[in-house]
């Protein structure tokens, strides 16, 4: 009986993993004159998040009276905390692998564009847009000084055009320009056509979680980032801030809940609403070897209280 036991749990898990077998993918969008790509490895809130810079960028350009191609290209590293490193430089998009001379991308686009590439966890508007203006009003000594450079950081193999990019560094740590900060100013909601409950926009670089009832918006709580956003209900949601640590909203914002011992984990997690004021929020790693790699967490909405392991809690009583 036993051995029958560690041969289901066997093959569970590699199931399990199976089902979580993955590669990277993109995803493309188009506002007005600007492209906007994300390659990334899950369902990721960021890839709504830069689809909001996507339309920042189209008003900054209109702004700036730029009605060329621009293409934002957005590299997310998503396994854990890295250095950023920004691009600039005026082509096809164009990236040459150095890893696998046989994936060489071809020329993304049908012309020579503003390309502006960032590889990070998280991307921001207030980077985006820095980069983007200083692109547009740099342009001749973007074409003149762009040279191929080897990028070989956050498992990024590339050859690529840029401008050097300690510049580019350097013009970041600026400070805003009055035309930046106008457009900053700018208020994007995540969805479009939203009628009503939980949702979030985007203005002055940060993130404000809102309600919208039938009597109007009230804002909730605002934050410097959203890592994931997962709505349960039209009513109800669990924001994450942090990949470990979220707020639930019903109508009002409950504490802030860190979930311990995730041992580095950097997947979207698995979230239910279960009836009865409860939700559960698991996580499963097959690739952490200790006895931490998964575990099911129930939030009690009536108690605002976090319950970090169920199985401990059962196996307790």
């Amino acid at each position: 009986m036993q051995k029958i036991k560690i041969i289901l749990t066997l093959i569970f898990t590699l199931n399990f993993c199976m089902a979580f077998a993955h590669s990277d993918f993109y995803r493309i969008e188009d506002f007005g004159n600007v492209k906007v790509r994300i390659t990334t490895g899950f369902n990721y809130e960021e890839i709504n998040k830069v689809f909001l810079l996507g339309q920042l960028a189209e008003q900054f350009a209109k702004q700036l009276n730029y009605s060329e191609p621009i293409f934002l290209d957005f590299s997310h590293y998503y396994v854990g905390n890295c250095e950023p490193d920004y691009f600039i430089s005026y082509d096809k998009g164009k990236i040459h692998y150095t890893w696998n001379k046989k994936s060489n991308e071809k020329d993304f686009l049908q012309n020579n564009s503003i390309v502006i590439r960032q590889v990070s966890r998280h991307f921001d508007a207030q980077t985006t847009l820095k980069l983007l203006e200083y692109a547009i009003l740099n342009i001749d000594n973007i074409k003149s000084f762009q040279k191929k450079i080897e990028y070989k950081k956050n498992y990024c193999q590339w050859n690529i055009n840029s401008i050097d990019t300690t510049l580019i560094k350097k013009m970041l740590d600026e400070p805003n320009s009055i035309q930046v900060n106008q457009i900053l100013n700018f208020k994007i909601e995540r969805d479009k056509d939203f009628k009503y409950g939980v949702l979030y926009y985007l203005q002055d670089n940060k993130y404000t979680i809102f309600y919208r009832g039938y009597d109007g918006d009230r804002d909730l709580i605002t934050l410097d980032n959203v890592y994931d956003f997962k709505r349960i209900d039209y009513a109800y949601a669990v924001v994450f801030d942090t990949d470990s640590s979220f707020y639930f909203i019903n109508h009002k914002v409950s504490d802030r809940h860190i979930i311990q011992d995730t041992d580095g984990y950097y997947r979207p997690y698995k979230i239910e609403y279960m009836g009865g004021n409860k939700v559960s929020i698991y996580f499963y790693d097959c690739f952490i070897i200790n006895k931490n790699r998964g575990r099911n967490l129930i939030y009690l909405m009536c108690k605002d209280e976090l319950i970090q392991d169920l199985d401990k809690l059962i196996n307790k009583e």
